[in-house]
């Protein structure tokens, strides 16, 4: 009877508990979203990264890589076996295990075989059919493709593949629960006919599903999967994930495509760690299985409006993961193509191109949003503070303070600098360095300031000869710099940078975007860099003078000391209050 088999008794007891009930126990679980946060029971972490959905049933440790259920959870913190598992969750959930099941413990191992029979069917009737040949030659699969991904065709009779397996003595429970069948009428009917098939893999190598694409022009629905079953969740799941795996290095990422044809012709033409997530959404179980092998994964997902909204909720999954380290890469695909239609008129370094230009999340998710305000048809304040609270909505949902820290000085810049340009002048261009100066940290401030000093006078040398008294008043932080400083002074008119390409890389690396300076004249540009220089440097040359006045004051008290210090203290104090930001 169907409520007797395994699967189906868990599934009961899933519903019935909590997984962050059973966790609660071993650890302090945060509400955050949708998920629960807290140190991991597994090793030890000083920043949480252990999360717990209950709507999915399962928990994800991204610093050591621990995942699974609540019975993988139990097995793993009580260190017991799957059945004693089951038998703990029976007394948690107050639903007895049925006798049949205590019987079979075996009933896993039993669809696994079942599945692996299934598998060599349809390769088997692959060859026999010249019809799915032809059409296999027509897309571009090779045979040697055949036989790496052990794909396979299902014929159209409906009862073959059950004869098959029946001949092969599997029982009826076997066979429904292979998912490969539909029940009328009290029969099993197999859902895949006339389709090329895919089947799936888990890590093993073992077959836990199968996708199929008809091979009819008008075919509905153009793919099918198999339903979910005790071994194959779809969350959890990537087709192509066994080669992948084999493949990944750390200069070679996982590369996440849309579907099997995309992943099959990626690898034809060298691209072997490509995954898919056959037809369902993205999910964190998916960036949790990338991520334990690849720390920058690429998604290179369709052309169309709609593989970029793909992308786009891929990127927002993402973020509340992020760790140090880990984080996406996304290609951008021609518009109209996708990965496999690509290569019908391209070839392998058009796609290495691409890849290499892959945009950080940071870059995406910035380039989303700045098209939805070019898109907004009515710019009002209000308009715009909706726009900029979506954004920190947004980046609130990242767990890890450092990274949410980063993320949102950096877009705090970006946004400055976009609104800004819609009204662009020198006044804006002067603010926009200062505010990207007070917006770091005090320990990196003489640093960068330094940098955008340096990074002025490398972009626009006719200006030199005009600060070079203020440039020579100084003395760099950084010996690099320092020298790059002194070459400037020695050489206001004719410097050339070839002897510092390594320090004028850092400093461009460093200073670039901070200070636009695309259209503006000369003396905008002194006016820019005096800003700069007055806004630190000269402030504390400043306070230096005005400690070395106050202690002449101490030693004499003649009028011109007196004089000296009170014109030095009042013009600091003047430099210290902040300038009107428009």
């Amino acid at each position: 009877m169907a409520d007797l088999r395994l699967s189906s008794v868990l599934s009961l007891m899933k519903e019935r508990v909590l997984l962050s009930q059973i966790v609660r126990h071993d650890v302090a679980l945060q509400k955050k979203g949708r998920e629960f946060v807290g140190h991991c029971p597994f090793h030890n972490e000083k920043t949480g990264s252990f999360f717990v959905n209950d709507d999915k049933g399962t928990f994800y440790c991204f610093g050591c890589g621990a995942s699974g259920d609540v019975i993988e959870y139990l097995m793993r913190k009580r260190g017991i076996q799957f059945m004693q598992a089951v038998e703990v969750l029976s007394e948690i959930s107050g639903i007895k295990i049925p006798e049949k099941i205590e019987r079979n413990t075996d009933v896993l191992h039993s669809q696994r075989n079942v599945l692996q029979k299934i598998m060599e069917f349809f390769k088997e009737n692959l060859r026999l059919s010249n019809e799915a040949t032809t059409y296999c030659e027509a897309r571009g699969i090779t045979w040697d493709l055949i036989d790496k991904f052990s794909i396979g065709y299902a014929p159209k009779d409906m009862y073959s593949l059950l004869n098959y397996l029946k001949d092969a003595e599997f029982s009826y429970d076997d066979i429904a629960n292979s998912g490969v069948f539909s029940e009328k009428d009290g029969k099993l009917i197999c859902r895949f006919r006339d389709r090329i098939i895919f089947p799936v893999f888990n890590k093993s190598g073992h077959p836990i599903a199968f996708g199929g694409r008809g091979i009819q022009k008008d075919v509905t629905p153009k793919y099918i999967n198999s339903p979910e079953t005790a071994i194959f969740q779809k969350r959890e799941t990537l087709y192509g994930y066994n080669i992948a795996t084999k493949n990944i290095t750390k200069s070679v990422p996982f590369i996440l495509v849309e579907g099997y044809m995309d992943v099959v012709m990626m690898n034809k033409y060298g691209f072997n760690t490509a995954v898919a997530s056959m037809g369902t959404a993205f999910s964190s179980q998916h960036l949790a299985k990338l991520w334990r092998y690849s720390d920058c994964p690429i998604v290179c997902l369709d052309g169309d409006s709609a593989g970029y909204n793909a992308m786009v909720k891929v990127a927002f999954l993402a973020l509340p993961y992020l760790q140090p380290g880990k984080s996406l890469k996304f290609c951008r695909i021609p518009e109209g193509d996708d990965p496999d239609s690509f290569f019908k008129t391209r070839q392998r370094v058009e796609m290495e191109q691409l890849l290499s230009k892959s945009e950080n999340l940071i870059d995406f998710i910035w380039d989303y949003f700045s098209k939805t305000l070019s898109t907004m048809e009515n710019k009002t304040p209000e308009n715009i503070a909706e726009w900029k609270k979506e954004i920190f909505n947004h980046i609130d949902e990242i767990q890890n303070v450092d990274i949410k820290s980063l993320y949102k000085r950096d877009i705090k810049g970006r946004i400055f600098d976009l609104l800004g340009r819609n009204n662009p002048s020198t006044k804006y261009v002067n603010k926009q360095a200062n505010y990207s100066l007070v917006h770091v940290d005090k320990s990196e401030k003489t640093l960068l300031r330094e940098a955008v000093l340096l990074y002025i006078l490398i972009s626009r040398p006719s200006v030199i000869p005009v600060v070079v008294e203020e440039l020579a008043s100084v003395e760099f932080s950084s010996e690099r710099f320092e020298q790059l400083r002194q070459y400037m002074i020695d050489n206001p008119d004719l410097p050339d940078f070839v002897s510092f390409n390594g320090t004028v890389d850092d400093v461009r690396q460093m200073a670039d975007g901070v200070c636009p300076l695309v259209g503006m004249s000369d003396g905008d540009v002194v006016r820019l860099w005096k800003d700069v220089f007055d806004f630190g440097i000269s402030k504390k040359r400043m306070a230096e003078d005005l400690r070395v006045a106050k202690d002449e004051c101490k030693t004499s008290f003649d009028d011109m000391a007196w004089n000296r210090f009170k014109a030095l203290k009042l013009g600091f104090l003047n430099s210290r209050k902040p300038k009107d930001v428009e």
